[in-house]
């Protein structure tokens, strides 16, 4: 058996191991938390590189989306991080017969779970600071960068060869530019914006003349096409010019504004006109409870993860499938709810039920941490007393503890 380290000896008081233990987790789940924010950034960013490559999006506008997406992670994957950084720290302190030491010092099984409780319970407010306070705020910012950016015409960034949106509802392709960049030739505008006809621009040259928020298009030699569903009608000219207004379409104001970036208050009350649609306002209160349960999953799953590993004793083949175990419940918190959040909004009557992501594994969790408590030889004359009060015995029993 290992000797116990120096900087947790078996001797030293609990306040002192307490604050080495929490001080270990939180450097792991800080660690955990760099990695799976680095991959869900990447993963939920993905549809905005097109704009970056097409220089609709510059770069410091990225590197602000980024800051945005942050209190997304953290609402979701709050719960998923922690979990996993207490079963991979306990584990290993299992397996480095720390637990052992502190179980051996009469620790008890729920004092040796203490830091990892602490560890959840902060990473449950770190949790609702962004599901209840910081979540809206930043998700409307979000939405409010993404519709500019797709509605912001970037003719400068495009390239040759094949039709690219400029602003919705109009592409333009080309075949080269002129010598000076400044003229396209043999350009093809496709104009879909009204809904009764579809409008066809071919011409052998086209620029672009920029005012403060909007610009024209500007062609020489080629056809205006105007095909509806009765007619096709094409007119021959010589110069033409097609007036795009951006800021109409870039506003905020233009855009759809989502439940997602609702204060947690205005999701719990909805207004009279969303109460109005059944599944608009199951999905309304459905999200705003969620973000009151995430949170709290912080501390139901680590207390499972915790139920699981601390009572059992190193060398145990158990130990290594209660970790797996426990690894596959804290990746389960992302996954699970999904299906169960689907069925509350098809039926709000089982919005109850949402609440048993947390309350299960708190109520496994803490049972195991008591009962194997109760089970150690430190109860185990306190046991048999009891059951010889029930039968009537006198015989005195020593404590061996």
């Amino acid at each position: 058996m290992q000797r116990p380290t120096k900087r947790q000896p078996a001797g030293a008081p609990l306040i002192t191991i307490y604050r080495h233990m929490l001080g270990r987790l939180t450097v792991a789940t800080a660690a955990i938390m760099a990695v799976i924010v680095v991959e869900q950034i990447l993963e939920k960013s993905r549809s905005l590189y097109d704009l970056v490559m097409a220089g609709a999006l510059p770069l410091d506008r990225l590197l602000l989306i980024w800051l945005h997406i942050l209190p997304v992670i953290f609402y979701h994957a709050s719960p998923e991080i922690v979990s996993i950084a207490v079963a991979w720290q306990y584990h290993h302190w299992i397996e480095n017969n720390e637990v052992l030491t502190l179980r051996n010092a009469g620790r008890s099984c729920r004092q040796i779970a203490y830091p990892g409780i602490i560890a959840a319970v902060l990473a449950a407010s770190f949790c609702a600071l962004n599901s209840l306070c910081l979540l809206a705020t930043s998700w409307g910012s979000l939405e409010d960068i993404r519709f500019e950016a797709e509605a912001n015409p970037s003719v400068d960034a495009l390239q040759p060869g094949y039709q690219q949106a400029i602003i919705p509802g109009i592409s333009v392709g080309f075949a080269r530019r002129s010598l000076d960049s400044s003229t396209l030739e043999d350009i093809v505008v496709l104009d879909s914006r009204k809904e009764d006809a579809f409008i066809n621009i071919w011409a052998r040259r086209g620029s672009v003349l920029r005012t403060d928020e909007d610009f024209l298009l500007l062609f020489d030699s080629g056809a205006y096409i105007v095909r509806t569903p009765t007619e096709t009608k094409k007119v021959a000219f010589d110069t033409f010019s097609l007036p795009v207004r951006v800021g109409v379409l870039g506003g905020t104001a233009a855009r759809t504004r989502g439940f997602y970036e609702e204060p947690v208050t205005r999701l719990l009350n909805p207004p009279s006109d969303v109460s109005k649609d059944t599944l608009v306002l199951a999905q309304w209160l459905t999200e705003g409870h969620r973000r009151i349960i995430n949170p709290l999953l912080c501390i139901g799953d680590v207390i499972l993860v915790l139920g699981l590993l601390v009572p059992r004793r190193q060398g145990d083949f158990r130990l290594k499938v209660l970790f797996v175990l426990a690894v596959a419940s804290a990746l389960a918190t992302n996954t699970l709810p999904d299906p169960i959040v689907s069925m509350t909004i098809r039926k709000i009557d089982f919005l109850p039920f949402l609440y048993l992501l947390p309350a299960v594994p708190t109520i496994v969790g803490g049972l195991i941490l008591v009962g194997s408590d109760l089970r150690s030889p430190l109860f185990s004359g306190w046991r048999r007393w009891r059951l010889n009060r029930a039968t009537g015995t006198r015989t005195l029993v020593r404590d061996p503890a």
